[in-house]
């Protein structure tokens, strides 16, 4: 048992009042009368003997002081103790606010406003001496309230929470909330959300990832709708396609949660600058991820709209994206060459790339280097500089010797080929390159030192390496593109030295400053203020918010821009958090919803016995009473 507002005990020194009363009692008179005959109509308990009379006076005053007591257990609000075994002196709640808290439960409220009403209901029986602390995340921890006795200044903090569609990290969260629990043991940390520490979703009893370590509890309230169905975009990327203007290549992941209980067919829709522009049919199974790659034509700034259509779906936030198509400014390159070697293959190839519009080049000789010009990245065919230019993307044609990071050295005879190796097929340098079907002559060895990666090899030398060194990206291809035989004449090799420029001056993904950012990410702007056109699961909305220190959150789902050239947009993007589970853990609930109402129902038993020993005491010493 105990108290939750135990000041209300002074109230108990109320009982001297009735203690001098029972005690001090003055003293009967002897009066005369002139007749007996009203006394004769008075009460039976008076014509009663002492000993029955003083028996029933010390129970009236056992009964009264009973009463007071009851009365003043009431005020101070006795229950019967629920909480930990151990007594605890400071309590951590670590509340989840990230994107999935965010999810309509059955009865129209969302998961984080259920967690803050069942919070409210459970710290109603937390004594007032026990410090309570509160700390709300998503991909970062915050300290909405510290440790503090004011319970009414937690409520009003609890109310300000909001959720954010932002991915969660939990790990980092409830390191936190350790170090604020470890400061006053032995603690409690109640750990609130619609999934449990473990990776399990249906952990046995007992199982979690976090332990508190020594005087540190943990409690888990855990609380998701029971029926779940979520198709959400979790994956997204965009590039204009090598070689070809104003096309643009996209890759699109949607994925169902594994709680579905069946599976469901999802409609993308595709417009761009507000024209419909293609749709798909997915058919998904639960917890499947589907991934897909499809093209469309655009110009850039023009507005390209992705949206998922499922029947059943009550979680938006990760159904629709609108992004500006990436512009497509021209990579400016540097080729230097000797004349008396100057490949003709090679010449061919960076005129079609050339035309395409995406790249500008520059042509020289030893001579002409370095150039007064600035430019975004050099090529070096059969030459190398005495001195290596770290701060710029180099790409080396069949290198002479060794300067700088490149080490090797030229082959007095060529060696051919017939096919050649894959190491990483993946790598954004073989985009769309078919290697099997190449054949090449290799001209010299070199050493993939560092961080470069093999990506070609013959033999058993790399042939082709890529790789960034000291900050600097560098190509290096050890073969002649005259000399062999499936290559220059084929397509692979002008999308083989366009992949390479892309890569080394990092514009796969077009202009940075368009960049697809995940929620919760920091982007530096230079204007006071940021545009939005936010997404809130349902509608488009206009919005500005002040930027502070050139910095701003992407705390936001939609298209921002700040200033005349800086634009960008932030997504969700998260297979955990489009992964909705469902109410079926239900882990330390009776913790949080069982104790309020044991300490209701004690509250009612107390008030049922002061009205029962007032009704016994009046029906005892006053039943036959005079007025």
């Amino acid at each position: 048992m105990q108290f939750l507002n135990p000041q209300f005990l002074w109230f108990l020194l109320l009982g001297l009042l009735p203690v001098a009363l029972y005690l001090f009692r003055r003293k009967s008179k002897t009066v005369n009368v002139s007749t007996l005959v009203f006394f004769k109509t008075l009460a039976r308990e008076h014509q009663e003997s002492a000993w029955l009379r003083r028996l029933k006076k010390w129970l009236s005053f056992l009964m009264t002081m009973l009463i007071l007591s009851l009365v003043v257990f009431v005020l101070a609000r006795l229950i019967a103790r629920q909480d930990d075994p151990d007594q605890y002196q400071t309590v951590v709640i670590l509340l989840d606010r990230s994107a999935s808290m965010g999810m309509t439960r059955e009865n129209g409220e969302t998961v984080l406003e259920a967690g803050k009403r069942m919070l409210r209901e459970r710290l109603e029986k937390v004594p007032n001496e026990i410090g309570t602390a509160l700390i709300a995340y998503d991909s970062r921890p915050e300290v909405v309230q510290p440790r503090t006795f004011t319970r009414r200044e937690l409520i009003s903090r609890l109310d300000s929470v909001e959720v954010r569609p932002i991915s969660d990290d939990r790990q980092e969260a409830f390191e936190t909330a350790k170090l604020i629990a470890g400061l006053e043991k032995p603690a409690v940390i109640w750990h609130v959300s619609d999934r449990p520490f473990s990776t399990s979703m249906n952990p046995e009893p007992g199982e979690t990832e976090a332990e508190g370590g020594e005087g540190i509890a943990i409690r888990e309230l855990l609380l998701a709708a029971e029926d779940t169905l979520n198709v959400g975009i979790t994956s997204f990327q965009i590039r204009p396609v090598p070689l070809e203007y104003s096309r643009y290549e996209v890759f699109l992941q949607v994925a169902l949660n594994a709680a579905a209980t069946e599976g469901t067919t999802t409609r993308l829709e595709v417009s761009v600058g507000g024209i419909p522009n293609q749709f798909r049919e997915i058919d998904l199974e639960p917890g499947e991820r589907v991934g897909m790659t499809f093209r469309l034509t655009g110009s850039s700034e023009q507005i390209m709209h992705l949206r998922l259509k499922t029947a059943g779906d009550r979680f938006g936030i990760d159904d629709e994206l609108k992004v500006l198509l990436p512009a497509q400014q021209p990579v400016l390159a540097a080729w230097i060459r000797p004349d008396d070697r100057e490949d003709p293959y090679t010449r061919f190839a960076l005129s079609s790339i050339q035309e395409s519009g995406r790249f500008e080049l520059l042509k020289g000789t030893p001579d002409a280097w370095p150039f007064n010009e600035k430019v975004d990245a050099v090529i070096f065919d059969g030459w190398l500089p005495e001195t290596w230019p770290s701060d710029l993307p180099a790409i080396v044609i069949n290198p002479p010797g060794s300067v700088g990071p490149v080490l090797a050295r030229a082959l007095e005879q060529p060696i051919p080929y017939d096919s050649i190796r894959v190491a990483n097929e993946d790598h954004p340098v073989l985009f769309r390159i078919a290697s099997t079907r190449l054949a090449l002559t290799q001209t010299a060895v070199f050493e993939s030192v560092g961080a470069l990666e093999p990506l070609w090899i013959a033999g058993n030398d790399p042939i082709l390496s890529a790789g960034e060194i000291g900050g600097q990206r560098l190509v290096i291809f050890g073969f002649s593109p005259g000399m062999s035989e499936r290559l220059p004449l084929t397509a692979s090799f002008p999308l083989l030295m366009g992949n390479a420029l892309l890569w080394a001056v990092d514009r796969e993904g077009g202009d940075p400053r368009l960049d697809v950012l995940p929620t919760g990410a920091l982007s530096e702007v230079s204007s006071e203020a940021v545009e939005w056109s936010s997404f809130d699961g349902e509608t488009w909305r206009p919005e500005r918010v002040s930027s502070e220190a050139g910095v701003i959150e992407m705390d936001r789902v939609g298209l921002w821009k700040s200033g005349e050239t800086e634009r960008g947009s932030a997504y969700l993007l998260s297979a955990g958090e489009s992964d909705l589970p469902t109410s079926g853990i239900t882990r330390d609930r009776e913790y949080f919803s069982g104790g309020a109402s044991s300490g209701s129902a004690l509250r009612w038993w107390i008030l049922g016995a002061i009205g029962f020993f007032l009704l016994l005491e009046s029906f005892l010493f006053h039943r036959y009473a005079v007025y």
